[in-house]
Parts: structure tokens; C-alpha cells; sequence
């Protein structure tokens, strides 16, 4: 999608609407609404499944393969979120988790490697 596309974009906070595309993104804690649309992980998914498709046949190359890369990063990223939440025991609540600085775990960390 190009950027004036993207600025053609609707958006709601649970649908995402575009000419070609629609996603309805989960609305409220699946255990109290139930299931009622997908999460940022399955959009991931779905875009790196269509990736992989174009790595398997003609139309692979070193920028699919860069943005699959990234795509698993982001990934692993919201994988680490979700494990922060349970491990701080805010999974599946509307609360924020703490973020943990590396400085704040290692007291020989020092800004200037020194």
C-alpha cells in the first residue's frame, strides 16, 4: 500500500478498512465478549504466509526474505509482550505491564561501556 493509500485508510480502532482489505480487530477481553475479531498476530501471519508463498515461486527474492525477517521480529516482539504480561500477571486485563530497562537488571551496565 502506498502512502496516499494509507492515508485513504479507515479506521475505528477495531475495523480497519481499506478498498481491497477489511480487518476487524478484537474488541474487549476475549473471556469476558468472547472471540469477535483477530489480533495484530494473526495480520502478521497472514501477511508473511502471503511472503512465504512468493519465496516458494517466481517472485522470491532477498526483500521478501528481508521482510519475512521483520515480520518474524515483530513477531517474536508481541510473543515477549505476552510473556511479560503473564510473568507480571496482567495478561488478558486492560492493565500496562512494567518495562524492565537492561540497566535496571545489570548493576555493572554502563551507558558508555565503560
Amino acid at each position: 500500500m502506498s502512502n496516499a493509500e494509507l492515508g485513504k485508510v479507515a479506521s475505528t480502532g477495531k475495523i480497519v478498512e481499506s478498498e481491497f482489505i477489511r480487518v476487524v480487530y478484537q474488541q474487549g477481553l476475549p473471556q469476558t465478549v468472547g472471540v469477535n475479531g483477530c489480533r495484530v498476530e494473526d495480520v502478521i501471519a497472514v501477511a508473511m504466509a502471503r511472503l512465504d508463498d512468493y519465496q516458494n515461486g517466481l517472485l522470491a527474492c532477498e526483500e521478501n526474505e528481508e521482510a519475512i525477517t521483520f515480520l518474524r521480529k515483530a513477531t517474536r516482539s508481541l510473543e515477549d509482550r505476552r510473556r511479560r504480561r503473564m510473568e507480571q500477571g496482567v495478561f488478558n486485563t486492560m492493565s500496562r505491564h512494567v518495562i524492565v530497562r537492561t540497566e535496571d537488571e545489570h548493576e555493572d551496565f554502563s551507558a558508555t561501556g565503560a
